[in-house]
């Protein structure tokens, strides 16, 4: 999933582009943090504007040592901030695993902004999806 949207943080940093917010999940962090060093680089070098971490598997006061966190967690508490990149012309690029990760975006995705609100993001190119 994260070498897909890597290739497009990569094209919107070259052209100058340093809004962006990632929003990153795995398993682990010690494990399955990939390209941690490239995007630790690009959120101290003011490329990444926002960056969320889910680790799922790690205990940690991120999710409390006993509740998973995940992507669509994370999605979820950020509604305003969500709702206002939106109304500012943001898109979404969805990359990851089609039966876990994408299908739990897409449900808060339309908890949030509605299937009317997608629908017309999708047919603008601004909400695409990359999963398998």
């Amino acid at each position: 999933g994260m070498a897909g949207l890597r290739a497009q943080l990569k094209a919107r940093i070259a052209a100058g582009r340093r809004r962006n917010w990632l929003l990153f999940g795995e398993r682990s962090a010690q494990h399955d943090f990939f390209f941690r060093e490239e995007i630790e680089n690009w959120q101290a070098n003011g490329m990444l504007q926002r960056t969320d971490l889910a680790f799922s598997r790690d205990r940690s006061e991120q999710n409390h040592g006993t509740t998973r966190l995940y992507v669509q967690d994370k999605l979820r508490q950020s509604e305003d901030e969500l709702r206002r990149w939106i109304a500012e012309g943001a898109a979404i690029y969805v990359c990851g695993s089609l039966e876990g990760m994408a299908a739990g975006v897409a449900r808060v995705l339309r908890d949030l902004l509605g299937e009317d609100a997608l629908e017309s993001m999708a047919a603008q190119g601004r909400y695409r999806r990359d999963v398998y």
